[in-house]
């Protein structure tokens, strides 16, 4: 019953929280109550001292060394053996191609560049109109996307042309190519208000505005013509035209939105869109709120990709509204203030990523949230897993604070770097973030401030048919582009 009675003693000596030297006395007396202490016994009061040790007062542990001495030795403890982070690589079964992002606009005049504008003089659309033109079909390729494409400012029919890639307000049909004032023909120096002051499409009641649309093309397309159809490998001429491997892929570019069924999109676009301020009197104002007394983070209410502050308004807000001009709101003026968030959940980033590269098939991202869209095919994730208190060097309990729904609760914190390959020579996107998990699942992260997010995620649904309408260029035939791309392919 020795060993009851040591237990006993020890209930009854940690009943103050700490183990005294008389405690101590009364423990081995229980356990020599039979005489000797044997196995059973010492096993008892070396459990206690591995246990409790820390428990024991100066005092108790020196008794405990004098009545005991070698019969028990204190237990060695060993640090646990620091592991490193843990390394998964996922990848699709095979990589994407890409070619140029085709853009719309030119150096002032229509000819462009046949390998790099799909309305280019000698490009793949007026070789297609050749061949259309030889099986007696109607043409129109060409002209179709000659079309002007910001022909939507005056409620016109659009294409895929910009005469220039800086839009200037002050010369508007020459820089757009649109025909603002219905004249039927392209007039210099033409002043037309279609730029905002933040330098967006709108109307502000001045035409001294600009902006660059450089960067606008086909960009998405070539992400979904990269996934959807194999590289094309060999120059292929069809009655007596001569489509080569990038003509083929330009084709396969203004086909692509036509096939592959709808599309799988993950997150939310920022859209560069102005702060929205909402007045007590029901009035909505757009314009950029100043300075940075306005706090905008994740312990705001959100609405899709929108952070609302409402409870924690500074007591005067400036505002830059759209016009230009500059006002001062009291709080008891406010509603709410509003900001556009340019990052989207890096749970739902990091799940998507990974199963969609599970499934096999490569995808596409807009690598970061900036306001240019830059669409890229995206095939390997390789992460770099920091588990069970283990840090990488630019992690910080800082970070743990500003989650996408608040706070780090009581999960077990993965601190994560990822690096996602992209195709076509796109390089690599390095990715910081940290995941909280309960009970297995992902359930908060937030964002490395310092590193990019993506903006959002896309894959087309199904593989490509090569029938149906294509919309983006009536004139292009998905069956005749089939007959090409199957040649340059075999």
């Amino acid at each position: 019953m020795s060993i009851d009675s040591i237990r006993s003693a020890l209930t009854t000596a940690l009943t103050n929280k700490r183990v005294t030297r008389d405690e101590i006395r009364t423990i081995v007396k229980a356990a020599q109550d039979g005489g000797s202490i044997d196995a059973a016994e010492k096993a008892e009061l070396a459990a206690i001292l591995s246990t409790h040790g820390s428990k024991f007062t100066v005092a108790a542990k020196s008794e405990f060394t004098r009545l005991m001495g070698s019969q028990i030795t204190p237990p060695v403890v060993t640090p646990p053996v620091a592991t490193g982070p843990e390394k998964v690589t996922i990848e699709a079964t095979r990589q994407p191609w890409t070619t140029t992002y085709w853009p719309m606009a030119g150096s002032g005049n229509d000819v462009g560049s046949a390998s790099s504008n799909l309305w280019a003089k000698g490009g793949a659309l007026e070789k297609f109109d050749a061949l259309l033109k030889s099986k007696g079909q109607a043409e129109g390729a060409r002209n179709f996307e000659l079309k002007p494409s910001l022909n939507w400012l005056i409620n016109k029919e659009s294409g895929h042309y910009i005469p220039n890639s800086s839009l200037s307000e002050t010369d508007a049909e020459r820089t757009t190519g649109v025909d603002f004032n219905n004249n039927g023909k392209i007039d210099a120096d033409v002043k037309w208000d279609f730029i905002d002051s933040k330098g967006q499409f709108g109307k502000d009641g001045k035409t001294d505005g600009s902006m660059s649309v450089g960067w606008w093309g086909s960009c998405d397309k070539v992400a979904r013509a990269g996934i959807l159809f194999e590289e094309p490998r060999k120059d292929v001429t069809l009655n007596g035209v001569t489509f080569t491997t990038q003509d083929i892929k330009g084709l396969l570019t203004v086909l692509a939105d036509s096939q592959g069924g709808g599309s799988d999109f993950v997150g939310d676009r920022y859209d560069a869109n102005p702060d929205t301020i909402a007045l007590k009197n029901g009035q909505q104002l757009r314009g950029t709120v100043l300075g940075d007394n306005v706090k905008f983070d994740n312990t705001n209410r959100r609405q899709q990709d929108w952070q609302i502050n409402s409870n924690s308004l500074p007591d005067e807000v400036k505002v830059r509204l759209m016009d230009g001009t500059e006002k001062t709101y009291k709080k008891s003026e406010l509603s709410f203030v509003a900001r556009e968030d340019k990052r989207d959940s890096p749970v739902l980033m990091h799940e998507t990523i990974s199963e969609w590269l599970k499934s096999g098939r490569p995808a596409v991202m807009d690598k970061d949230s900036g306001d240019h869209v830059w669409n890229y095919n995206f095939y390997k994730a390789e992460d770099t897993l920091y588990k069970n208190g283990l840090k990488p060097s630019w992690a910080s309990d800082e970070m743990l604070k500003n989650g996408h729904t608040g706070p780090a609760g009581d999960g077990k914190i993965v601190w994560v770097e990822r690096n996602v390959s992209l195709g076509g020579g796109g390089g690599t996107e390095r990715y910081r973030y940290w995941l909280e998990e309960k009970n297995g699942k992902f359930v908060n992260g937030g964002w490395d401030p310092s590193s990019p997010s993506p903006d959002f995620l896309w894959r087309p649904q199904t593989d490509a048919m090569f029938t149906g309408k294509n919309d983006r260029n009536p004139f292009v035939d998905p069956r005749l582009v089939k007959e090409i791309y199957e040649a340059s392919i075999r």
